[in-house]
């Protein structure tokens, strides 16, 4: 496709801003999404090191593991009117090169045992991420709009790719003796030249100057009060609290039935690499019956999913309950947040709000589960998402989108 006018921001002059061609956009944002998962599992990859390394406890493990979505979350809020008042580009290499840095020096504190220095950097580390989650999610239905053909899904199965290339690097340095400040080092460089070479790739919107940003405050929070984002948000959060149960729960789950840990890892590393495929290849899907009848489907697989897992118990069956909730999830939460995008004056405020719902939905829907694990069972606490996955799917129909423009 030739170079399209971008979507104009809330409360922009009507003008047109030449972007690049559809392709090079949308390898800009795959890269930036790729390089958020490759630094973000990073971290997490190597969590028994940090534990050793730090001398932590297995709770204070836990609350360590925590700083890097708080640190998101205090700095969500904000990324919408970052972006429209200072530009994706400069946002997005900005945060890029805060989270390398913080992540590199993350490492060479935790080498050296300093709690409260690494604590710090995580906050740090997790801050900009978040923003550039917000860029990369804002940036790709943009994109998205002006392609031939639905690459959303595609766009966040990057983010799978890097979650999984972080995982299998993080195998080979570690059988190769690589300390963790090398490896954290290593990485942070790697990301922070691709994705500053990817954000400079992204188009030149036009920004807002103060008094529109002004003006536009009052329509940001109004959005929360929105009765169909309302609604998308909640089928958002059901999909995350899915995602979010299966990486926390589902080894435990499996163990306590009887499997080794070794089965539950190659179970939970299915899991992962179907949802990754499904988001890869799921535009042909949405392409072909639409959004809402891709969260409609996307609710029901994954609800099945799910409930299956409950079922299967130590069975061989758990294993084809898992292929079913991975691939369920694919879609679910790409298309919710394309949902959001619908209407340009709002998008970047009904993003913004969609993707803080994602990181309340990482601080608490751990414990909360935990919790109703504790009291019956873990098995018994997958019922809440498949209750919400159900409930979910007869709101679908509110994914559709606000205008005419084909099947999406």
């Amino acid at each position: 496709m030739s170079a399209s006018p971008s979507a104009p921001y809330a409360g922009e002059p009507t003008m047109v801003v030449q972007a690049p061609k559809v392709p090079v956009w949308t390898a800009a944002v795959f890269v930036l999404f790729l390089m958020r998962g490759l630094l973000f599992n990073t971290w997490f990859s190597r969590g028994p090191d940090v534990q050793r390394l730090l001398e932590a406890s297995t709770l204070q493990l836990g609350l360590i593991a925590m700083l890097v979505p708080v640190g998101g979350l205090l700095a969500i809020g904000p990324a919408g009117a970052l972006v429209e008042r200072f530009g994706s580009r400069l946002v997005a290499t900005a945060g890029y090169i805060l989270a390398s840095v913080s992540l590199a020096l993350a490492g060479f504190a935790i080498q050296g045992g300093n709690l409260p220095v690494s604590c710090v950097l995580l906050v740090l580390f997790g801050a900009p991420l978040a923003v550039v989650d917000f860029v990369g999610n804002y940036e790709g239905t943009l994109v998205d709009k002006a392609a031939r053909r639905s690459v959303f899904a595609a766009i966040h199965g990057a983010f799978g790719l890097g979650m999984l290339s972080a995982a299998f690097l993080t195998g080979v340095v570690s059988d190769a003796g690589m300390s963790l400040d090398t490896h954290f080092g290593l990485i942070a460089l790697i990301a922070m030249v691709a994705s500053v070479a990817a954000s400079l790739a992204l188009p030149r919107h036009p920004t807002r100057g103060r008094p529109a940003e002004k003006a536009a405050e009052p329509r940001s929070r109004a959005v929360w009060f929105e009765r169909r984002s309302q609604l998308i948000a909640l089928i958002g959060f059901t999909f995350i609290m899915a995602e979010t149960s299966a990486g926390t729960w589902v080894p435990i789950a499996m163990t306590g039935a009887g499997f080794t840990p070794s089965q539950a890892a190659y179970a939970l590393s299915l899991f992962w690499i179907l949802m990754t495929l499904g988001r890869l290849l799921g535009g042909f899907v949405v392409d072909a019956i639409g959004r809402y009848r891709t969260v409609l489907v996307s609710c029901l697989v994954t609800a099945v999913g799910v409930a299956g897992f409950m079922a299967a118990g130590d069975s061989p069956l758990t294993y084809v309950a898992l292929a079913l909730w991975g691939l369920g999830l694919a879609l679910g939460f790409p298309m919710s947040v394309a949902s959001m995008s619908d209407d340009p004056a709002k998008a970047s405020a009904r993003v913004n709000m969609i993707i803080m719902i994602v990181y309340l939905a990482n601080l608490t829907v751990g414990p909360a589960l935990g919790g109703i694990g504790e009291a019956f069972g873990v098995y018994a606490a997958f019922a809440v998402p498949v209750v919400l996955l159900l409930v979910s799917a007869s709101l679908a129909k509110v994914t559709r989108p606000l205008t005419g423009g084909g099947p999406r």
